[in-house]
């Protein structure tokens, strides 16, 4: 088994190397994990997923050994033509969004609506953010001034302001 110095973990990187090995040679994810120096976490997932996408596009083949699965070069070449960074960067986001989805699903947790649409739908509607709407009058009255409404026996309690004390003043 040849040792590979980088991480390069691309699909690209993993055809290579399956390329350069000999032909027939089987390979188990401990083994190809350890030519490529990848030690277990997040490095090992991403090692994973770019040997799942040579088997997926048919450049390896999937065998069962007394090991476990074990991956070995095909014959044929790969069938998907490469994505470019920003493509591979949305795909993955995608993918994130939908294994997040999942995981709350299994959790039985309630989607949260989004709050975006419903901001903006407040802002669409009304003149400015945070004002409320504006009440209805009641209908069939007149609206009244304040010595009608003192007159039917209303109260009315006045408040002191600035502008008061300053009129009593001159």
């Amino acid at each position: 088994m040849t040792t590979s110095t980088t991480h390069d973990l691309t699909p690209d990187a993993i055809r290579a190397w399956f390329a350069d090995q000999p032909a027939g040679a089987v390979f188990t994810m401990p083994a190809i994990s350890k030519a490529f120096g990848v030690a277990p976490g997040e490095e090992r997932r991403r090692l994973a997923s770019s040997v799942r996408c040579g088997f997926l596009c048919g450049f390896l083949e999937r065998t069962q050994v007394a090991a476990g699965t074990a991956y070995r070069v095909s014959g044929k070449s790969m069938r998907r033509e490469r994505l470019s960074e920003e493509e591979r960067r949305e795909r993955g986001l995608a993918n994130q969004r939908a294994r997040h989805e999942r995981h709350r699903r299994a959790k039985g947790v309630k989607p949260v609506p989004n709050r975006s649409k419903l901001v903006r739908a407040t802002r669409v509607n009304l003149p400015a953010a945070g004002v409320s709407l504006p009440t209805v009058a009641a209908a069939g009255r007149a609206p009244e001034t304040v010595e009608q409404f003192l007159a039917r026996g209303g109260r009315v309690h006045r408040l002191a302001a600035s502008w008061d004390q300053t009129e009593r003043a001159a």
